[in-house]
């Protein structure tokens, strides 16, 4: 009842592999841990077992599905082999093969498993924090719409209006890999784990928009309304914006300022 396969390393084998296996057919998979491999190895193999069992779980199909067994001595591995109660999969196996992209591969598991579930299949199901599955939160009071996020997404994830002042996301693409928190200035983003089974998380949705900040002397627009009144905010106190004219420059455009900035010190020139 075992079918052997060898692997390079645990550490080659990931979410896509394990639930894959099931996808085609098989009941359990258990991971061999010869006892060479390095602690953080088996962490990470562990983690993504944690990861597949979530989202089985999820669907109604139980637990049980996989093990990490850690032994150098035969015996011992055929005694854990031996009295596996059988795990609940699928009656009919998947016909696709592995894709040479992860993600791929672990679509169309996942929407095999969902489309053999046993029960209602849920809208969200709740991830493990480690998950690469999930939405991000943005505060909008402190959101700037800097777009700092979208520069960093490896993803694709965080996408920019296309000239608006907007931010708009696509979960299917999110990796939760923490760069867009990270890179944030006004720490408006949060990572929020989770697995979207609706059709909405192919969908590109809007996080946070504004309204468009014109500069008060061309008319053209520069900034959003947020970012400029921050901005006003904070440099309140400073000595170098305490006039009017200083606090209006900072509402134009760079093009203005600059102008803004030349005439000013003309002015002041001939009056000397």
């Amino acid at each position: 009842h075992v079918i052997p396969l060898e692997t390079f390393h645990v550490a080659s084998i990931g979410l896509d592999w394990l639930l894959g296996a099931l996808a085609l057919g098989a009941n359990r998979v258990c991971v061999l841990a010869a006892g060479s491999e390095a602690p953080q190895y088996l962490q990470a193999m562990r983690e993504q077992m944690e990861l597949g069992a979530a989202i089985l779980e999820g669907l109604g199909y139980g637990t049980g599905h996989f093990a990490l067994i850690e032994t150098q001595d035969t015996s011992t591995l055929a005694q854990a082999l031996a009295f596996v109660p059988a795990a609940q999969v699928p009656q009919q196996t998947a016909t696709f093969n592995f894709f040479a992209e992860k993600r791929t591969t672990l679509d169309f598991c996942i929407e095999h498993f969902a489309k053999h579930a046993p029960i209602p299949v849920p809208e969200i199901i709740p991830m493990p924090v480690h998950a690469p599955f999930g939405t991000i939160e943005v505060k909008g009071a402190s959101c700037t719409l800097c777009l700092s996020c979208v520069g960093v997404c490896p993803a694709n994830a965080l996408q920019d209006g296309g000239g608006a002042p907007m931010l708009k996301f696509v979960e299917r693409n999110c990796m939760q890999c923490g760069l867009c928190e990270n890179a944030c200035p006004e720490h408006a983003i949060a990572l929020q784990p989770r697995l979207l089974l609706a059709p909405a998380a192919k969908q590109a949705r809007v996080l946070h928009k504004d309204q468009p900040f014109h500069c008060v002397r061309c008319g053209k627009p520069f900034a959003t309304t947020h970012m400029v009144g921050s901005i006003l905010s904070k440099l309140a106190g400073h000595s170098m914006f305490s006039t009017p004219e200083a606090k209006r420059r900072l509402q134009m455009c760079g093009d203005c300022r600059v102008v803004d900035m030349m005439e000013s010190d003309t002015k002041a020139e001939a009056g000397q």
